[in-house]
């Protein structure tokens, strides 16, 4: 163990230390040859330097402030004990990985602005503990003063910060807590019958108080609510308090500390309780004629005045415009309700309004709720319930508070409900080329309006490759036979099977029908060269065939050339036909994401990249190395191109990729006027793309055969800043997961009507309005409005927004 002098230590000992052990201790002494004691710049310099050479630091302490704080120039963990007195501010600005114990009681702040550090003191704490700390953990073995835990703040990216006290803290406990979680013990208590000390959590607006032990009820009812604690807030507390009694050296009392019913909780109140227990806000003008003026009143003015009316009487008391209202404002609210889209809607190709349907459930309206969604979709349990990964779902807003909303579950609920009221047949027809996702979609938007769709499909059932190749057990086939069902049954769509199209035949649909959209979707496989390339299976073929009564036969050992999602639906059903072992090979790092990858992970699906398959042979692969993969079949999944043999010439193509695709333009429409494209002809997608095309080009038809103009989506994202997050409760509510799902969503620029903002309002400016023609707004009086921007500060949903005047 070395004493740790900068003054004395030769260079060779740093270099020892450095590069032999880190572990070896030093040892600072607080006090100089003299025993004069160190002042504290010095001695934290001391401590700074040394931790550079040595992870272990013994610290003999008197008095000395800031020990163990801002050692952020070393990584790695850090071990300090202090053996002395020490001064305010032990762990002041800690680090992650510091670990400070003080053997013995400490002075004020310890902990203070602490974000990271785990302190242990093993007897008593001061005023200010952990003020405004924002991660990390302080443990005491006895009591704190007052104001411990004041301030605190708290990241979501981080965990909360930790306060735990063996006895009792004093006045005034978690002043303004935002975040940090205390722990109260009540064992060998300074104050017995008082552990939490005079009036604790005044202004707390997160974090939680777990107690033991009596106190004097004077907790701010304002601001918290003294519950038992719940299954999961018990676990955490029960399964991290081991770990303080044994660090304090208190293991004894783990039985005493575990009676559930001893303990109580002070939670925070969201707004939406304290709009219903509190009074509304007084507005300055009352507050000023009915609180400050009569307090000030006196025999020289008896109608009241102000704390300097004795000394100052002639002076000019008329209000100071620094506040106005009116046009002399330089910003004012805006109530823009349904201004800018929610995440989910912004990003589900086909613009499903969530929101708006949750909302309707939420109000009690469950039917209102599924006639809405169906009206954008005739398969929201087959795609949205099971094939999708919910691009909706990537931006939920709700992630900011636990998790997205369940829009799979959402989607699955819609199975058996009966298909939208149409509108009877206009005489109008449209000729819909390919019965897959795409073409169902535009015939499902245009037999609402009485357009007659008449789908002509080449295969002997509609749906794609919904129908053809997505594997059974990712897509229910009772599922699909149902959604297909309600499409089939719906008025004004015609479907016609087994049609093959030729150029002839599509001139002829041409002259019979208004409108002519093309939706054959990719059927040609990619295909690659290279030595026994004939020998590969194509992966298209294979998973059709799979879904057929005559499956193709597999190997014991499959390889996929290709390791996307799809070649993650080929590994699932070659093991599903009896492969022992498939191994998918990319030039790249795999695309393949979410469920699809997951199964064939569980199944035993091995990943390879980078693989160039060089050769195919009896033996298996042989990439661009000569390396062997062992394989009885192998598989190709690169991708597929449209058949476009049928197609005149006169229809502009584009190349890309290697392959020809329709060129569009607006509403999806082809260089003849007459003809339009959706889904993978145009550009290749997911199933949720081929539905939302199908739906634009529908909405572009309908709005021609009408005589109206075209409204095409275009609703600005809402900006995720402008949502109040901490307005939500983050637990699950109890009821059907639909039900669940609809209170948890955060309705993200739809007034959720809530009422926070009037409430807030420090002027009573806002108020809210019924309309004549059915549903409200809420409305400023800009007479009463001085632009404090707590409307804007309060609202949940992002609904106002301040404007510049």
């Amino acid at each position: 163990m070395d004493v740790f002098n900068p003054t004395l230590m030769v260079v060779s000992a740093i270099k020892r230390l450095m590069k032999e052990n880190m572990e070896e201790p030093i040892i600072i002494k607080g006090l100089d040859e003299d025993g004069r004691r160190t002042n504290s710049k010095v001695f934290e310099e001391r401590v700074q330097e040394a931790i550079e050479y040595s992870n272990h630091l013994i610290l003999e302490t008197y008095g000395q402030h800031n020990i163990g704080g801002r050692l952020d120039h070393v990584e790695g963990s850090k071990y300090l004990e202090t053996r002395g007195p020490v001064g305010q501010r032990l762990g002041f600005m800690g680090r992650p990985g510091t670990k400070i114990v003080c053997k013995g009681s400490a002075s004020d702040d310890v902990g203070y602005l602490n974000i990271g550090a785990d302190i242990i003191v093993q007897g008593d704490a001061t005023n200010g503990v952990c003020n405004a700390m924002a991660e990390g953990r302080v443990q005491i073995a006895g009591s704190i003063g007052a104001r411990g835990l004041s301030m605190t703040k708290w990241n979501p990216d981080y965990e909360k910060p930790e306060l735990w006290v063996l006895g009792s803290v004093g006045d005034f406990f978690a002043e303004f807590n935002c975040g940090g979680i205390g722990v109260v013990c009540g064992i060998e208590a300074k104050a017995p019958r008082n552990v939490l000390g005079y009036r604790p959590c005044v202004g707390m607006v997160g974090g939680m108080v777990f107690y033991r032990g009596r106190t004097d009820g004077s907790y701010s009812k304002n601001d918290v609510k003294n519950v038992e604690p719940n299954d999961e807030q018990w676990e955490w507390l029960i399964g991290r308090l081991p770990e303080y009694l044994e660090n304090i050296d208190r293991m004894d009392l783990l039985t005493v500390l575990s009676d559930r019913e001893d303990w109580y909780i002070l939670l925070p109140m969201v707004p939406q309780e304290k709009e219903v227990l509190l009074p509304r806000p007084m507005p300055m003008s009352e507050f000023y004629s009915k609180i400050w003026m009569p307090a000030f009143a006196g025999p020289d003015a008896p109608r009241g005045g102000d704390p300097l009316r004795d000394v100052a009487p002639g002076l000019d008391r008329s209000v100071i415009g620094l506040i106005e209202t009116g046009d002399l404002r330089r910003r004012a609210p805006l109530w823009q309700n349904k201004y800018f889209a929610s995440p989910c809607t912004y990003n589900c190709p086909i613009h499903i309004p969530t929101v708006d349907r949750l909302r309707l459930m939420r109000e009690g309206k469950p039917e209102e709720a599924y006639n809405l969604v169906m009206k954008y979709t005739p398969l929201p349990a087959s795609v949205c319930g099971h094939v999708c990964p919910n691009l909706c779902m990537d931006a939920c807003s709700r992630q900011g508070v636990d998790q997205q909303i369940q829009a799979g579950l959402l989607g699955q609920a819609l199975e058996s409900m009966p298909h939208p009221e149409t509108k009877p047949s206009t005489g109008k027809r449209v000729a819909v080329i390919g019965g897959g996702p795409g073409g169902i979609s535009a015939a499902w938007q245009l037999a609402q309006e009485g357009i007659e769709a008449h789908i002509f499909e080449s295969d002997n059932q509609l749906g794609g490759k919904l129908a053809q190749v997505i594997p059974w057990d990712r897509l229910p086939l009772e599922v699909w036979e149902t959604e297909i069902g309600r499409f089939t049954s719906m008025p004004n769509i015609t479907v016609n099977l087994n049609v093959v199209m030729t150029t002839e035949k599509l001139e002829e649909l041409k002259e019979t029908f208004e409108y002519i959209i093309i939706a054959v979707g990719t059927h040609s496989p990619r295909r690659l060269n290279f030595k026994g390339s004939d020998g590969v299976l194509s992966g298209l073929d294979f998973l059709k065939a799979a879904k057929s009564e005559k499956p193709m036969v597999v190997g014991q050992r499959v390889a996929v050339i290709g390791a996307g999602n799809v070649g993650c639906d080929i590994a699932c059903e070659a093991y599903r036909l009896g492969a022992e072992q498939v191994t998918l090979v990319d030039v790249q790092k795999p695309l393949a994401f979410g469920k699809e990858k997951e199964a064939a992970e569980v199944l035993g699906a091995v990943f390879k990249w980078p693989v160039v398959t060089q050769e195919v042979n009896d033996q298996g692969l042989i990439d661009s190395k000569g390396e062997l993969i062992p394989a009885q079949t192998v598989i190709i999944s690169i991708g597929d191109v449209p058949a476009l043999d049928f197609l005149p010439e006169y229809i502009e193509r584009v190349n890309a990729a290697g392959a020809e695709w329709i060129k569009t333009g607006e509403g999806g429409q082809t260089s003849d006027s007459k003809i339009f494209a959706i889904g993978d002809v145009e550009k290749p997608g997911l199933a949720t793309h081929a539905l939302g095309a199908g739906k634009t080009t529908a909405e572009y038809i309908i709005s021609k055969v009408q005589g109206k103009e075209w409204k095409p989506f275009k609703l600005d994202l809402i900006d995720v800043k402008t949502l109040t997050m901490e307005h939500y409760f983050p637990e699950k509510r109890l009821g059907s997961a639909e039900s669940s799902e609809a209170d948890r969503c955060m309705s993200c620029g739809s007034c959720r009507d809530c009422e926070l903002c009037e409430f807030m309002c420090p002027e009573n400016a806002i108020s809210r309005k019924e309309l004549e023609a059915g549903g409200y707004e809420y409305t400023v009086d800009e007479k009463l409005c001085i632009a404090c921007g707590f409307c804007v500060e309060t609202c949940p949903c992002g609904i106002w927004q301040m404007s510049v005047l």
